[in-house]
């Protein structure tokens, strides 16, 4: 019994952002738990890698639909979220695996750049919680997992918006947790630490990435495939009574004061 808690058999899955690395595991992880899957970019011109994830995905014969959208446009988000029910029969579970990350000095970054961060992040995330939720409720409830960065708990030099945005994400996942717990929505969030990701600013080999590996309290990245079991835990019946929380993936680096 404690197994079949955290299968997935039956439900219906949307990933928006799967051509990010966070985004291609938690398909892959969904669709290995059972789940019918309908994977959607974050930004348009991504159809290549979104057809790489699909096949990584349906590897096990699990049902993977594609859908290339922008994120930061509300009626993409709402065709995504209507077209789930068309291509995976439903929208029982959304993962949020949005990121649009922003580095600079904090007296050198204009307005532009603040409207960019806080649109690509938390206006992005918010929305896309929003067009889900409408299916959602129409149809009895289901689960929310907005994946945010660590830095939503702490702050690092260079980084003071995307900080605030993630920070406003993890948030907005009480918020919604709170106001939809009667309603048959669960929302949590996943807080990832720094993670081992082509182009990433932990992977650069500068004296940031050094210093950063150096600092972190087992000396290594994290794989996106290591978030993988806590998404299930958190959309499966196993996390039943679980809403509003958050868990850290991030090898003890918020134990640091």
């Amino acid at each position: 019994m404690p197994l079949k808690e955290f299968s997935l058999e039956g439900k219906a899955a949307v990933v928006i952002g799967a051509e990010n690395p966070v985004g291609r595991a938690a398909s892959i992880a969904l669709a290995e738990a059972g789940a019918k899957v309908l994977i959607a970019s974050q930004e348009p011109g991504t159809d290549k890698q979104l057809k790489e994830v699909a096949k990584a995905a349906g590897a096990g014969g699990a049902k993977v639909s594609i859908r290339v959208q922008h994120a930061a446009i509300r009626a993409d988000l709402s065709s995504t979220a209507e077209l789930a029910v068309k291509e995976v029969g439903g929208l029982d579970i959304l993962v949020n695996a949005i990121d649009a990350p922003f580095y600079g000095p904090a007296e050198a970054t204009d307005d532009s750049a603040f409207d960019k961060v806080i649109e690509s992040n938390l206006k992005t995330v918010w929305m896309s919680c929003q067009e889900g939720s409408r299916v959602m409720l129409r149809r009895g409830g289901g689960v929310i997992v907005n994946v945010v960065s660590v830095l939503s708990e702490r702050g690092v030099p260079n980084a003071s918006l995307y900080c605030a945005a993630q920070a406003a994400i993890l948030n907005l996942t009480r918020a919604l947790a709170l106001e939809w717990a009667r309603k048959g929505i669960r929302v949590n969030a996943i807080k990832a630490g720094w993670l081992e990701e082509e182009k990433g600013p932990a992977t650069n080999n500068d004296e940031f990435s050094k210093n950063l590996t150096k600092y972190l309290p087992d000396n290594k990245l994290i794989k996106p495939e290591e978030l993988a079991g806590a998404l299930i835990y958190l959309v499966s019946p196993a996390a039943g009574f679980v809403t509003g929380e958050s868990i850290a993936i991030d090898g003890g680096l918020l134990c640091r004061v």
